[in-house]
């Protein structure tokens, strides 16, 4: 699913404007990666961690480590956590 597609299921699921959710989408996107950029992690409730790692080359990269609950759907195939 690519962000226009993501922006139109996120529209639909939440009654509201496509233009809407893709200011939404993008909002958190732009706040995630600024405080990654400022070196800190993001805690998203039962989501996951986002955290920041160095490769060897000293290449900086964004990571995902799931939390619990999201593992427990995804092994489940629940569509909702």
């Amino acid at each position: 699913m690519d962000t226009l597609e993501f922006t139109k299921e996120l529209a639909a699921r939440k009654g509201i404007s496509e233009q809407s959710a893709y200011r939404y989408i993008n909002s958190v996107m732009d706040t995630i990666r600024q405080i990654l950029a400022e070196g800190d992690e993001v805690r998203i409730g039962s989501f996951g961690k986002f955290t920041v790692v160095t490769d060897l080359e000293g290449n900086k990269t964004a990571m995902l480590c799931s939390g619990k609950s999201l593992r427990q759907a995804l092994t489940a195939g629940e569509g909702i956590v």
